[in-house]
């Protein structure tokens, strides 16, 4: 068995017979131990990867793109905003979504999410053995993972999370070789812009890095070097624009900041919290500033990264994956400078017990996949209530809460409103329609379905749509469960069957 040539090699004792088939270098299978660990820990907690309503209709829209064999351009799934300008940005995400849904339903959804997560902490384990210790690998991998573990849900961005560590090591790769950047990064941007709409900020930190791939050199080479990193930014930034849409989804990030409407009423659009996530996110990034600072001279426009990232991260709590993720790349090289005793070891053969427990993680993972049967979570699902609304013939217009969107966009009813706030419900919707639910007369909330001609109404049993609702004149309850209740204009309703 060959020792990693970067290192000089270190003898072993032989494996005994049971053993050889485990005969990995100590940091593969160490790698291989953690990707396990993250399948058997996200399969026991696979319902939670549900647990949000944004997974229903991104699940949805992509089978409508498989249905159509094309994109949509405009709202085909509220009555609110029907046939304005609309489209599915992270339609690839969707379609693997949609795949993923049909071959073994939900199932299916939840081990697509696993395995992309699994793999890529495994990989950035291994990614980090090769430059820092093994115990700061790990202890660096499980500070991610406790950041990451509150966005793991079945939605788009979780594709990112593999894209944004090819393309961040790809960077520091070529800052390590004294290089611009290889071109065969190019078709990881051109994935990321048709997988998740965070594509722009991969950009922005290709340019921050540019400037060490330029002024750590001499300074003969500035030209030089700023002309072949030039390059591959220009190339990079076109071919973030190979999306069925050309270079809208760029205009739509844009628009989300610029309007800010929807911001404030989205949980993860809210400022980083102090929870035990929380902690360990500004941990980090104090950590990772502490390290960077101890010689600007060489790691200015990395740290420049890490702070633009960890504010962010602060400001927004869903920039929290982007921050840990891409910041141990930028530290991992500094850091073991900095203090030679975080350097690597040689690789060396696995032990006995090490073989063994990668086989026991992987029966255990194995297992708790087969028999793990994750569902919708039922706050999210008012299926009775629904079932009752379609049995007495409510077809019209209808009023739901914004959680219940992605599930009517799953059952084929168009909504009031839903979770695709950054291009609809803008313009004053979003504001509107708080405002009428704070309002403490339900004169204001009246106007609102009437100007949409709501004629019936899915909103959660308790809440300020409900209480509205039980106050309005010729309003009547229709359905209530533990979930949901329907209401109705008893003016429009069908007659009882």
């Amino acid at each position: 068995m060959r020792s990693d040539p970067a290192y000089p090699r270190v003898p072993t004792q032989p494996l005994g017979a049971a053993s050889r088939a485990f005969a990995f270098r100590s940091r593969e299978a160490a790698s291989i131990l953690v990707l396990l660990v993250v399948v058997l820990t996200l399969s026991m907690r696979a319902d939670q990867l549900l647990n949000d309503p944004d997974s229903q209709w991104h699940m949805a829209i992509g089978r409508w793109i498989v249905a159509h064999g094309t994109v949509p351009w405009t709202d085909l799934f509220s009555h609110t905003f029907a046939g304005s300008p609309w489209i599915a940005k992270e339609w690839a995400s969707q379609v693997l979504f949609y795949g993923a849904f049909a071959v073994a339903g939900w199932w299916g959804v939840c081990m697509l999410t696993i395995l992309v997560v699994a793999g890529s902490l495994g990989s950035l384990h291994l990614w980090l053995q090769r430059r820092v210790s093994a115990t700061a690998a790990l202890m660096t991998v499980t500070a991610v993972f406790v950041v990451l573990a509150p966005h793991l849900l079945a939605r788009p961005h979780i594709f990112t999370v593999p894209v944004l560590l090819v393309w961040m090591t790809g960077l520091v790769a070529a800052l390590e070789r004294g290089r611009a950047p290889s071109f065969w990064l190019i078709p990881v941007m051109v994935a990321w812009a048709n997988l998740h709409g965070s594509y722009p900020i991969g950009l922005v930190i290709a340019g921050i890095l540019a400037g060490e791939g330029v002024f750590s050199g001499p300074r003969s080479e500035w030209i030089g070097r700023a002309s072949r990193w030039g390059r591959f930014l220009v190339v990079a930034t076109a071919a973030s624009c190979l999306t069925p849409y050309g270079y809208a989804p760029f205009l739509v990030n844009l628009g989300l900041f610029n309007s800010g409407e929807s911001l404030p009423f989205i949980k993860e659009w809210q400022p980083l919290g102090l929870d035990g996530a929380g902690v360990v996110a500004v941990a980090l990034l104090i950590g990772s500033i502490a390290l960077l600072v101890a010689d600007t001279r060489k790691t200015l426009f990395r740290l420049g990264v890490v702070t633009l990232l960890g504010v962010m991260m602060i400001r927004h709590a869903r920039f929290a994956e982007l921050f840990v993720l891409a910041a141990p790349i930028l530290v991992a090289g500094p850091a073991m400078t900095r203090f030679p005793a975080l350097r690597g070891g040689p690789a060396i053969a696995t032990s006995r017990g090490l073989g063994f427990a990668i086989l026991a993680c992987a029966v255990a993972a194995i297992a708790t996949a087969a028999v793990v049967s994750p569902r919708l979570n039922e706050a999210m699902t008012p299926q009775a209530a629904l079932d009752a609304a379609r049995a007495r013939g409510l077809s019209g217009p209808v009023y739901n809460d914004y959680d219940f969107g992605g599930f009517l966009i799953r059952s084929g009813v168009p909504t009031f409103i839903d979770g695709r706030s950054d291009q609809l419900f803008l313009d004053g919707f979003m504001n509107g329609l708080d405002q009428a639910l704070a309002a403490s007369e339900p004169d204001r909330f009246a106007a609102l379905l009437a100007r949409y001609r709501v004629t019936w109404a899915l909103v959660r049993r308790e809440g300020r749509s409900a209480a509205h609702l039980r106050s309005l004149e010729g309003w009547r309850l229709l359905h209530e469960d533990e979930t949901a209740s329907v209401y109705h204009d008893a003016a429009g309703v069908p007659a009882a069957r």
